[in-house]
């Protein structure tokens, strides 16, 4: 697409994301590990608001060239904007697509696990204002529905959303996300000498373009670090 708009003389003024990559390989990255996984990984703050702005400036932009297109306004004669205004449009709906799809991911995982988000600070830390926000709501309004639903009519004991019951100690009845699971895991980075057994006798030197599959747990570090994609 950048050099459909760089043989046109069109890069001037057009966004970097639109010319770069790194953003939207960023962005699929970050989609790719939130679906592969149950883990409630860091929010891509950053990235997330870097390319919400850079989305509202290229509609802007394409709306002022149809504007302009249609005016005439243009100081070159005969002058064509139909395919950068199609490449900036395509452009746009795929980054938009991702970014609903990387929210889609993440609040799925926040309404499994909201119990336990809501129970965990480090947990919290993780989510956005948002999500936390969401977390709450739906947790207390299908706490609600239960209890009225389900849980009034059990004896008192059992009226308890986080244990089997109340003459248990243990919350035994908070979702927790299956970290033992296998993955395949692409390496983006050298990683070095990573352990892949629960003793940490067995090291393997992953190196950048390797391909593994390999419980969760053993390269969840990797994951979050951003030095290694699910697949």
């Amino acid at each position: 697409m950048a050099d459909v708009l760089r043989s046109l003389d069109f890069t001037q003024g057009v966004p970097a994301d639109l010319v770069e990559l790194d953003d939207f390989e960023l962005l699929t990255n970050a989609v790719r590990n939130e679906r592969n996984t149950q883990d409630i990984l860091e929010y891509k703050h950053d990235l997330v608001e870097r390319v919400h702005q850079r989305l509202e400036d290229q509609t802007a932009r394409v709306e002022s060239w149809k504007e302009a297109s249609r005016t005439n306004r243009f100081p070159e004669e005969e002058v064509d904007m139909s395919v950068p205004i199609l490449c900036c449009t395509l452009n746009i709906n795929r980054f938009r697509f991702l970014l609903k799809a990387y929210w889609r991911a993440r609040l799925q995982k926040v309404e499994r696990f909201a119990t336990l988000i809501l129970d965990n600070q480090e947990l919290q830390r993780n989510c956005s204002p948002k999500e936390l926000n969401h977390c709450l709501q739906y947790f207390v309004a299908v706490g609600k529905c239960l209890k009225e639903v389900v849980l009034a009519r059990l004896p008192d004991e059992f009226q308890t959303l986080v244990q089997e019951s109340q003459l248990t100690e243990t919350r035994d009845m908070i979702p927790m996300p299956r970290l033992d699971r296998c993955v395949f895991v692409k390496l983006l980075k050298d990683a070095g000498h990573v352990a892949v057994d629960s003793e940490g006798q067995q090291l393997v030197d992953m190196k950048a373009g390797d391909i593994y599959i390999i419980q969760y747990h053993h390269i969840q570090r990797l994951i979050q670090q951003d030095i290694a994609v699910l697949i």
